[in-house]
């Protein structure tokens, strides 16, 4: 089989696993669309108050549109980001905290159904010419996301790129998101392929975490999300500029 060229360093594996925000799509966008949509839904259901200390408490300035990469918003799995909006509305004394977290999973639910695919994803530039060349290499591909396995599903389908994909995996999909090992063990599995075998590929500290904790062959850090060399250099096996300068050897 064709071994995987990153950067200057040769290496042989069976399975590609690939963050999805920053890694594979812009990440500013999809994070914004699903800030606005969440945001519009608490101003509704309760009060502007409390979608702006919301706001405040992700990490997200929808005046500016600034994102805190490290925030809430970017990092943590819809269930955790629910419970800041819970603590949001019963610090703004509009509930107790069962029915807060009540109010808090509805408003999200109601957010969700206001989106449509892709859910603000941009395909970065090389994503697609790369899956292409590794499928036709036969390399198995996964996406792990801390995103859901729903809008990440919809997402990739409403780009073209969900046929590239042996198996798509949310937070939703495993009990502990990243850097918890879960996700990559779960894409193993349903693989059947070793951690040995795989390689993680993503932009943050978090996604080599948890490629450094399920025992990958190696964790490849891309410099096209937020994330900076230095921060990466930290964790990373690899470091390249994007997906795009992922080869196939033949």
């Amino acid at each position: 089989m064709p071994n995987l060229l990153a950067g200057d360093r040769e290496v042989d594996c069976k399975l590609l696993i690939f963050d999805k925000d920053g890694t594979i799509v812009k990440q500013k966008p999809v994070l914004l669309c699903l800030a606005k949509a969440r945001f519009s839904s608490l101003s509704r259901l309760i009060e502007a108050q409390v979608a702006e200390k919301w706001a405040e408490a992700v990490g997200v300035n929808l005046r500016n549109g600034e994102i805190d990469s490290e925030g809430p918003l970017a990092m943590a799995p819809t269930r955790e980001e629910v419970l800041v909006a819970a603590l949001m509305i019963y610090q703004c004394r509009h509930a107790g905290w069962d029915a807060a977290k009540q109010l808090a999973e509805k408003a999200y639910e109601d957010a969700d159904r206001a989106m449509a695919p892709p859910y603000g994803a941009v395909l970065l530039p090389g994503t697609l010419k790369t899956l292409q060349a590794l499928k036709a290499q036969g390399f198995k591909t996964a996406l792990a996301t801390t995103d859901s396995h729903k809008r990440a599903q919809e997402s990739l389908n409403e780009l073209k790129i969900g046929a590239y994909f042996d198996v798509v995996l949310g937070a939703d999909d495993v009990d502990r998101g990243k850097p918890a090992p879960d996700m990559i063990l779960k894409a193993c599995e349903l693989t059947k392929c070793s951690p040995r075998d795989a390689v993680m590929v993503g932009d943050s500290p978090t996604d080599m975490l948890m490629g450094k904790n399920a025992r990958v062959k190696v964790c490849i850090g891309v410099l096209s999300g937020p994330t900076s060399r230095e921060k990466l250099e930290r964790v990373a096996d690899i470091i390249v500029p994007s997906v795009m300068s992922l080869q196939v050897l033949k």
